[in-house]
């Protein structure tokens, strides 16, 4: 289990599959081999191993639990919540089911999972981990119900229990060094080395700023293939350096010549393309830190496109710090930190955008949702795509999704999280001031006693 958690799968593997070889109907072994089916994308194979442990097993909460996130994002959502219900009933300290099941319901007042949450939070011994879940499921359900003021007490919460951090100043001095190292020398050598046959999409931008909404239009595209949310790219970086003498990224690149960029595409498309499949010539990649890269990747690939998605920076920043997010992405769980990165990522699209302003499309969240067929047709244009009327209707793809916007894209648009910010100026002000956004909050008038009379 140890080596599975280190991301060891393959050696996972051929453990559970020697204990099945022994003993086929051994439940842990086959909850097990089906958490690697479900990390080697292999959904079908996790989901019947799973339920086959469940069957040996029915009493095992984490079978319940764990099946429960595989139903969600194959988008089996009814079963979802239903194996998260189970996996409470046969747990009632399991935070992270609260938590889930909390993401994939509309709570009312009164809803009595509240009440469940709240009488284990008053257990003084409940481990930090656990009770951060718990206070991530409070703040849904209070969001839900419109109990902004103590809804955001316990995402404050959640979020400090976490004990995430993340360094900014190193964050802030690689943005510098990032411009800094894609001068004019670099800067004109896009479109003239690289890797022409193969134009990959790159969707960019900050989490929860809509990546997933506009890696889903594409993908319900008959030529795109959606591949998630890739991390080759950081490899790609790690094979530059290597190149350079050992110089770290984004040092290493004053070191590379020409010639190298090709390589270092080809090093990529090695990586990935297996994930396109026959039939299809687009992949998107839509890890959405990739901005970093830009330079980088219009370099390896002259015919890549960069959609940079935006949202209202208040709304993206907002649902960063709401979401807890499994892995990376460490400076969401400080509002400091939060507005900090937001001004660094800011600082570095603008930088791109001003040095490849033909090669980068700017998609806005609320744009689209004001006109989505315009926003559409001006996405799939810029990409080189027809228009096809399945891109409008992406809500009825069955592919599967990985990432935190697993509800909303099933969904047509919808209005609701725009301007949510609002429900939350006073706590966000400190944020707004270092992303340079004025709030002008509400002036409350409080009438005392007349002294003259």
């Amino acid at each position: 289990m140890d080596r599975q958690i280190a991301g060891d799968l393959q050696f996972a593997e051929q453990v559970y599959l020697r204990v099945l070889e022994e003993d086929a109907d051994n439940p842990d072994a086959n909850h097990l081999l089906g958490l690697v089916r479900g990390e080697q994308d292999r959904d079908s194979e996790a989901i019947a191993l799973i339920e086959k442990a469940i069957g040996f097993n029915a009493d095992a909460s984490a079978f319940h639990h764990n099946i429960a996130g595989i139903y969600r994002r194959v988008g089996r959502l009814e079963e979802a919540v239903s194996e998260f219900r189970r996996a409470i009933a046969l747990k009632s300290d399991y935070g992270e089911a609260y938590q889930g099941l909390s993401e994939m319901v509309r709570f009312g007042p009164g809803d009595p999972l509240l009440t469940q949450i709240m009488t284990q939070l008053g257990n003084a011994d409940l481990p930090k981990n656990v009770a951060s879940y718990f206070h991530f499921a409070a703040g849904k359900i209070l969001d839900d119900c419109g109990q902004h003021r103590v809804a955001f007490k316990h995402y404050s919460r959640g979020n400090s229990l976490t004990e995430r951090k993340f360094d900014n100043s190193n964050f802030q001095q690689q943005v510098k060094e990032t411009m800094y190292a894609f001068d004019d020398r670099l800067a004109d050598l896009v479109g003239e080395v690289g890797l022409a046959d193969f134009s990959p999409i790159f969707v960019v931008g900050m989490p929860r700023s809509g990546t997933s909404l506009a890696e889903e239009i594409l993908a319900s595209h008959s030529q795109v293939e959606g591949a998630g949310e890739l991390n080759d790219m950081k490899f790609v970086t790690r094979s530059a350096s290597l190149v350079a003498g050992g110089l770290p990224w984004p040092l290493s690149m004053n070191q590379l010549d020409s010639a190298i960029f090709q390589n270092l595409a080809r090093h990529y498309v090695d990586r990935v393309g297996h994930l396109l499949p026959a039939g299809k010539s687009r992949l998107v990649d839509k890890h959405p830190l990739n901005f970093q890269f830009v330079g980088l990747i219009l370099l390896m690939f002259p015919k890549a496109k960069i959609v940079h998605t935006t949202r209202h920076p208040l709304d993206t920043c907002l649902s960063c710090f709401f979401q807890n997010f499994t892995r990376g992405q460490d400076y969401s769980f400080n509002l400091d930190s939060l507005g900090h990165f937001y001004d660094d990522y800011r600082r570095l699209t603008e930088y791109w955008q001003l040095r490849f302003p033909d090669k980068i499309l700017e998609l806005s969240y609320e744009s689209m949702l004001a006109d989505q067929r315009q926003e559409t047709e001006r996405l799939l244009s810029f990409c080189n795509l027809s228009f096809e009327d399945a891109c409008l209707n992406y809500h009825n793809n069955t592919r599967k999704v990985k990432t935190a916007s697993f509800l909303q894209v099933r969904k047509p648009l919808y209005t609701s999280s725009r301007g949510r910010w609002k429900n939350y100026m006073s706590e966000l002000e400190p944020l707004a001031k270092i992303i340079g956004y004025p709030l002008e909050l509400p002036v409350s008038i409080t009438l005392g006693r007349n002294v003259l009379g």
